[in-house]
């Protein structure tokens, strides 16, 4: 296959795969310092290229009710809005803030509603196949087209048998390590789509580690008013 061919095949990189709903457990940890949080995920995807997210903080009490929606369609750039309780309405999240630092996570806004419109800015082309874990990997180098992108390259890890990328790498300038992200209990879901039940983020210049459990998958469709500015607000 061609890289463009491996990086269209790619999936799992998202907090759900799919449609439906989750309950997740995010632990943000940086030296002594541990702070766990629980969320609410619904999502709905098409198959056709568009894809809806809702992010929902369920604790600690602080974040309660914080909201992030991120909508991805076809020849757009994703939309994505954050509701702050606190300050009572919802800002847009556009240009170089989708660089920006998800909650005091390791996630940037782009990586935690990331899919496929998120590799649109760069150029894929193939390296040297690898294994990881035993398992033979295609290996995918993506460069930036132009200014404006969060990392000087990346690199994909993709299972040739599952189109699953167990793990994937960010540089920053001078071809520095930024972070790793892994996926591992990968698991089909009733509907037969894989699903990464852990996903792990580390930090390599701050150390910080971000680790993202599934806790409970629900499949049953998710209403469309789930994905609006009035559900939001709510």
């Amino acid at each position: 296959p061609t890289a463009q061919q491996v990086l269209d095949s790619v999936e799992g990189t998202g907090l759900l795969a799919g449609s439906g709903r989750a309950v997740i457990e995010m632990i943000v940890e940086k030296g002594k310092q541990r702070k766990a949080h629980r969320l609410e995920v619904f999502r709905v995807d098409n198959g056709k290229g568009t894809s809806k997210q809702m992010v929902e903080f369920l604790l600690p009490a602080d974040v309660k009710g914080t909201k992030f929606l991120s909508i991805t369609e076809p020849g757009a750039d994703d939309q994505m809005w954050l509701y702050l309780p606190a300050v009572g309405r919802e800002r847009r999240i556009a240009g170089s803030a989708v660089q920006g630092q998800f909650m005091g996570t390791d996630f940037t806004f782009e990586e935690i509603s990331m899919n496929e419109n998120t590799w649109k800015a760069y150029t894929p082309a193939l390296a040297a196949d690898q294994k990881i874990d035993g398992k033979p990997c295609y290996v995918v180098k993506l460069t930036p087209k132009g200014s404006g992108v969060s990392y000087t390259s990346v690199v994909l890890y993709v299972w040739q048998e599952a189109s699953i990328p167990p793990k994937i790498e960010f540089f920053g300038k001078g071809s520095k390590l930024q972070k790793v992200m892994t996926f591992s209990d990968i698991k089909p879901t009733s509907k037969g789509v894989l699903q990464p039940n852990i996903i792990v983020l580390k930090n390599a210049s701050s150390g910080s580690v971000t680790t993202v459990k599934i806790v409970e998958t629900d499949e049953r469709p998710v209403s469309d008013d789930v994905f609006s500015l009035r559900y939001l607000r709510k």
